[in-house]
């Protein structure tokens, strides 16, 4: 039972980061199609984004524990 968790997380942050991706993109793209400065609101929309890159990342290249043993 507790072999299914790691797998389980895994799939949730591929999710989160692909949400945190495609939210954040629509966001700065309203953003820019407005021409509101740049602030700190759009500078936090960037690290989501950047966060959300990173977990899609994290999970193309870290091992799955299941098909190691």
């Amino acid at each position: 039972m507790e072999d299914n968790k790691p797998a389980s997380r895994k799939k949730w942050d591929l999710m989160i980061g692909i949400a945190l991706i495609i939210f954040g993109s629509f966001r700065l793209y309203n953003r820019f199609q407005l021409g509101e400065d740049w602030g700190f609101r759009s500078i936090l929309t960037i690290v989501f984004i950047g966060y959300g890159g990173f977990l899609i990342y994290r999970y193309f290249t870290s091992p799955d524990k299941s098909q190691e043993e």
